[in-house]
């Protein structure tokens, strides 16, 4: 169907309008005319302001690149494109694995040892062997020292105890190889140059930024792994903390005062009235300490606070303007709580978002540090801290990264959700824009 609208031209020539009286209509001249976009600015777009208002704090940005930079660690570290080793898995098949130093300060000082150690037993073997074998040890010999001073291998035999100094990577493979050796002769084969060079060849080279566990695992690599496991579980947990405490607590919200508020409210008091760590401790002996369990138990726990605080949110803003406006025009509740009420309390959603995983990460490290939460073939952060306590002395590396981490991992999250709460709530905005 053809438009009964004239052009501003045709409308001109319909009603005979001369030029003339054209340019007395134009009041004022093109070059001084300006649009609303010059006078107001271009319209801003929510998202780039929200990541500029995010951004804008010095201390956010740092805590953000730190969280990234662990995130991406605890993912690139432990993934088999990267890793020297399985996580929390022996580095080496071959005994004298656990509890070895740094790779980069190798030698283990002053170590009190007896008659029945393993280096004891290592140094009386090598002085058995003929002349001829024991040249081939010298890689390890000349790393020994008694209460600081180099004793000669044909001279010195350790009797009772004694400080011994010695280089752990290099007694490793000592070691190793002297099994090979002992085997030959048993068997009568020849040891020779040949032989010792195919037997070191055998021998896995250790490559332990930071040593190995009292279980003979990497440290460096165990420990990131810990560190994702520990951030997938808190992430998932806290998401769907969230979506359930969202749901029921805007419903609440807008139904404050009812029956079914207060009902629920009683609920929800008794879930609060404890600390989180007992719930789960009650949890996780009844339904057991796996991760699925874990999970399910910090899903139980954790619903009460998300549902009290979006409830609480949601009553603040439920009486707005705008809100009764959409009211008033015939919007049904999801609409007034979906479309008007939550968009306004986001900001604080997201940052008790962000805050639960803190949170949840310390209450997993807590639970496991108490012992509740122990798996073989899998580990955590609190895991980690828990079982390597006792060995602390022998590499504090094994208590002094997993507790950094978590350490940092709760400081950034925590600075993180600041940023998001600034970017994210309108009445921070609004008194930005007033400064």
């Amino acid at each position: 169907m053809p438009s009964n609208r004239l052009t501003a031209k045709e409308f001109n020539e319909k009603f005979r309008i001369s030029q003339e009286l054209q340019n007395k209509f134009n009041l004022v001249p093109e070059s001084k005319k300006q649009t609303i976009t010059s006078i107001a600015g271009k319209p801003k777009k929510l998202i780039l302001e929200i990541v500029k208002r995010f951004f804008s704090n010095p201390v956010v940005v740092i805590a953000f690149i730190v969280f990234i930079v662990l995130l991406l660690c605890s993912i690139i570290i432990p993934s088999k494109a990267a890793r020297w080793y399985v996580p929390n898995q022996e580095v080496s098949p071959y005994d004298n694995i656990k509890l070895l130093p740094p790779l980069a300060k190798p030698l283990l000082k002053d170590q009190p040892i007896d008659d029945g150690s393993a280096f004891v037993n290592v140094w009386k073997q090598i002085q058995k062997l003929p002349q001829n074998l024991r040249h081939y040890f010298d890689f390890f010999l000349k790393t020994v020292k008694f209460n600081g001073q180099t004793k000669s291998i044909d001279t010195y035999t350790p009797s009772g105890i004694n400080l011994v100094t010695y280089n752990a990577y290099a007694f490793y493979k000592a070691a190793t190889l002297l099994n090979f050796v002992n085997k030959a002769i048993n068997e009568g084969q020849t040891i020779d140059n040949a032989f010792i060079d195919n037997a070191l060849s055998k021998i896995p080279e250790l490559h332990t930024l930071l040593g190995t566990t009292h279980l003979g695992a990497d440290i460096w690599t165990t420990t990131w792994y810990a560190t994702w496991k520990a951030i997938w579980i808190a992430l998932v947990a806290a998401i769907v903390q969230t979506f359930i405490g969202v749901s029921i607590g805007a419903f609440l919200g807008f139904h404050a005062g009812k029956k079914i508020d207060t009902i629920a409210m009683r609920i929800i008091d008794i879930f609060l009235s404890l600390p989180d760590l007992i719930w789960l401790l009650l949890f996780t002996t009844i339904f057991g300490a796996t991760q699925s369990a874990l999970i399910g138990a910090l899903i139980i726990t954790g619903w009460a606070y998300p549902v009290s605080a979006t409830r609480m949110f949601v009553i603040t803003v439920k009486d707005e303007e705008y809100i009764i406006a959409a009211k008033s025009v015939g919007a049904n509740t999801s609409r007034q709580v979906f479309v008007h009420a939550l968009p306004a309390v986001l900001g604080k959603i997201a940052t008790n978002f962000v805050r639960r995983i803190p949170s949840i990460i310390l209450s997993v490290a807590s639970l496991a540090f108490l012992g509740f939460f122990k798996e073989k073939s899998d580990i955590n952060l609190g895991q980690m801290l828990i079982e390597n306590t006792p060995y602390a002395a022998q590499n504090p590396w094994t208590l002094a990264l997993p507790a950094t981490i978590l350490l940092i991992l709760s400081l950034s999250l925590h600075f993180i959700a600041m940023g998001v709460h600034d970017a994210l709530d309108p009445k921070v905005i609004v008194r930005g824009k007033r400064k």
